[in-house]
């Protein structure tokens, strides 16, 4: 019966070329995190070593001494660290990941500072340390912390990327739709874990008994650290006599979400009392998520329309001289919870469409003006929504709105399309800058969008809304829109 399934089996070798594996020497995740969090610290010391010769340079033009801003330093670490360290954050997938997490570093950094403020008010301690030098050290030590962060996450991200990372040595067995996820492999890796080998099992086919011998076998010819189990959550029936059979070995045994499920209990678990439960559902932006996104809003429409001016006066007269009809193209669109509003853009096609029926543009559109097709590829024509965005209808970043007509098609298409209602819509967003700008000819590419758009939601900080306008400033010049 192990032939059975022998030729969906890849061995050791081809294993570690399948998965990237090298032969290299690796090192611990332990390591690295201790290595990232003891790195962090030595940054907030030398920071605060700085911060007290520039004190004493600008305030007596000479240097003096400094033992007491580095012992305050040393102070100031150990809580920072401490704190990140319970949050998390020196765990392989925040080391690893893109986001910097300004907002963490700073909201630790800034809740650092009030404790050390109190203490030194309660203890009577603030002749021992210059104000002078606290402030310094308070605004150049988070700069020089997120420097410092880019830089090893930027170090772990090629760790990982080079397989020089091992966390754990993992043996994969389940059904082969499941076992052989490319998705489900590359998230391992990129976690530090090494595929021993994976063994795919028809359980359909009675396989069962021999896939558990071939597993047992494996893990006994070589080291394996954790077995995962890869399988359809609809068949628990055939999980029981799988778990029989692993028990023979003294190893952890892991059952992984299978497909429909891997997204669902990624997100928060939190408790109802004593029960538990999945936040499958996040709610709207708290009040102060609001007002800091409303703040950002109104900032940088304001500076735009008015450094913008004389250029939206230009294109306006090029609209109105290049084609009949008017300047401004409005039309009605969904906003936040459901709201309907007229957005404003640029005129660049001869019809209007607003109706029960909306014909989307396409490349080499016949409907384009000779302006409309330069506006288009420049996003220009985009620019008028930035009045939308100070009387609150919109937001900077934010789902694109799309017009009544796609939106009644595809809220019942996809099922969770209204999702997309859950924030103000914006003027350019996270399934934007990620490549989904355009058509959407087939329901597949709205799919994608609409994925993009909640995991935006999901995800919302303010330095991800800094992020996708500096990423869509930077695109704007690629001229790639129609």
């Amino acid at each position: 019966m192990v032939a059975s399934f022998e030729p969906y089996r890849t061995n050791a070798h081809a294993a570690a070329q399948t998965f990237g594996g090298h032969s290299e020497i690796t090192v611990p995740v332990h390591l690295l995190s201790a290595g990232v969090c003891l790195g962090e610290f030595l940054v907030i010391v030398l920071a605060s070593w700085a911060s007290g010769i520039a004190y004493h340079w600008t305030s007596f033009g000479r240097l003096g001494p400094v033992d007491q801003c580095v012992a305050t330093g040393a102070v100031f670490a150990s809580l920072f660290v401490l704190r990140r360290h319970a949050r998390g954050h020196y765990d392989l997938d925040r080391l690893a990941a893109r986001m910097l997490g300004v907002t963490d570093i700073l909201s630790t950094w800034l809740m650092v500072v009030a404790i050390l403020a109190g203490l030194a008010f309660l203890l009577k301690l603030g002749s021992d340390v210059s104000r002078g030098f606290f402030l310094i050290f308070a605004v150049s030590g988070p700069v020089t912390l997120c420097g410092a962060r880019s830089g090893f996450q930027a170090l772990a991200r090629r760790a990982v990327r080079t397989h020089r990372l091992v966390e754990r040595r993992v043996l994969l067995i389940g059904e082969r739709g499941e076992a052989l996820s490319l998705g489900l492999q590359r998230r391992l890796r990129n976690s530090g874990a090494r595929i021993v080998d994976v063994i795919a099992c028809d359980f359909s086919g009675g396989d069962i008994e021999a896939c558990a011998a071939a597993a047992v076998g494996r893990a006994r010819a070589e080291r394996v650290d954790q077995i995962l189990v890869c399988l359809n959550w609809a068949r628990f029936g055939e999980l029981d006599g799988l778990l029989q059979r692993l028990r023979v070995l003294p190893l952890p045994v892991l059952l992984v979400a299978d497909h429909r499920l891997r997204n669902l209990v990624a997100n928060p678990l939190t408790q109802i009392g004593s029960v538990p439960a999945l936040e499958v559902q996040r709610s709207p932006l708290s009040l102060g998520e609001q007002a800091a996104k409303r703040l950002l809003d109104l900032a940088f429409a304001s500076a735009a329309l008015v450094a913008l001016f004389p250029l939206l006066v230009g294109v306006a007269l090029a609209v109105r001289l290049d084609s009949r009809g008017p300047i401004f193209f409005r039309q009605t669109r969904i906003g936040f919870s459901g709201r309907r509003f007229r957005i404003y853009k640029f005129r660049t096609m001869t019809s209007l469409d607003d109706g029960p029926v909306v014909r989307q543009a396409t490349r080499d559109d016949a409907r384009i003006t000779r302006v409309g097709r330069f506006l288009r590829a420049s996003s220009l024509d985009e620019l008028p929504q930035l009045i939308n965005v100070l009387r609150g209808e919109m937001s900077l970043v934010g789902p694109r709105p799309h017009a009544l007509a796609h939106d009644d098609q595809y809220t019942r298409l996809i099922a969770n399309y209204a999702y997309r209602h859950h924030v103000k819509p914006g003027i350019t967003g996270l399934a934007q800058v990620s490549g989904c700008r355009g058509e959407t000819p087939t329901v597949d590419s709205m799919e994608r969008r609409v994925e993009f758009d909640i995991a935006y939601i999901n995800r919302w900080t303010l330095w991800l809304d800094l992020k996708l306008i500096a990423t869509t400033a930077v695109q704007i010049f690629k001229h790639d829109a129609y």
